[in-house]
């Protein structure tokens, strides 16, 4: 019990001999795994961002002149019927005279004294799926049904964001790949330090019979308590951040997004410093001792 309790209070002796080092460790792995974390979040969050964006994919749908409202609505049924489409919205020839007027200002039916506006529809495309979405074969099936004129669509730019937002995404292992190696390198580098300080007691101790694991111990748990208060600062921080985006979306857009933070996230980050502070104390404490 008295060993336990002097390995303990060495490791955290030596945090605080070097407390400049061991700040400047504690934040540099914080920010680490914090964006690290963020990735995860951002990830873990992926499918509300792909359905907000899939919510704003519209399609214009143009009936030909003597298609009448009674007769859109069997079409409509049709388009409805298409895999990959959510909902179809008809809008009659009395509501397009209506939106005319709500847009230019003017009554066309003043203008040519006839209403030559066709039966259309604004058709909504399915937001449930993680996969992107593939509209040009919806636009096509809806284009081969008799009696459709034209089909409109403008959703090239949300396809753009959508591809590139999925691109950050996949490429998220690699990112968080290289802060883990950098966060291994932080551990490392300051667990050497506190090592080479201690070097002329670490000669005694050998000199007298301690055993390798025994002199390693505390700078081990100098590396671990390192990363242990890095992690406890990274959760308060990730949790905050998912609030403050949620109260930016809430209150300054008219997204309706709204994101979650999964504390399984800060689990996996806590078994994530666990395994580097370990790996880099122990490889550090072994340069020394060999």
């Amino acid at each position: 019990m008295n060993k336990f309790y002097y390995l303990i209070t060495e490791g955290m002796k030596n945090v605080w001999r070097h407390k400049m080092t061991a700040f400047t460790a504690i934040i540099s792995l914080f920010i680490s795994l914090f964006i690290v974390g963020l990735l995860a979040t951002a990830g873990d969050n992926t499918h509300k961002v792909l359905q907000y964006l899939r919510s704003k994919y519209k399609i214009e749908v143009f009936f030909k002149q003597d298609v009448s409202n009674e007769e859109a609505v069997g079409l409509i049924h049709q388009i409805k019927k298409i895999k990959g489409v959510r909902t179809a919205t008809i809008i009659e020839k009395e509501d397009a005279v209506r939106i005319f007027k709500d847009q230019f200002g003017e009554d066309i039916m003043d203008i040519l004294g006839y209403n030559p506006l066709p039966v259309s529809a604004v058709v909504n495309l399915s937001r449930t799926s993680r996969d992107p979405i593939r509209v040009e074969p919806i636009i096509k099936e809806i284009r081969s049904i008799d009696r459709v004129e034209e089909v409109r669509y403008q959703g090239n730019l949300i396809k753009k964001i959508e591809r590139n937002y999925r691109r950050i995404i996949d490429r998220f292992p690699y990112l968080a790949g290289v802060i883990i190696f950098v966060a291994v390198l932080i551990i490392y580098n300051t667990v050497k330090l506190s090592v080479y300080s201690r070097r002329e007691l670490i000669r005694s101790l050998q000199m007298i019979g301690a055993t390798s694991m025994f002199i390693k111990l505390p700078f081990i748990i100098e590396g671990f308590l390192i990363g242990l208060i890095s992690s406890a600062l990274v959760f308060p921080a990730l949790l905050g951040s998912v609030k403050g985006i949620n109260y930016i979306f809430t209150n300054f857009t008219s997204w309706g997004i709204r994101l979650t933070f999964d504390p399984g996230v800060w689990i996996w980050l806590f078994s994530l410093v666990v395994v580097i502070t370990l790996l880099g104390s122990y490889r550090a404490a072994s340069s020394f001792l060999k």
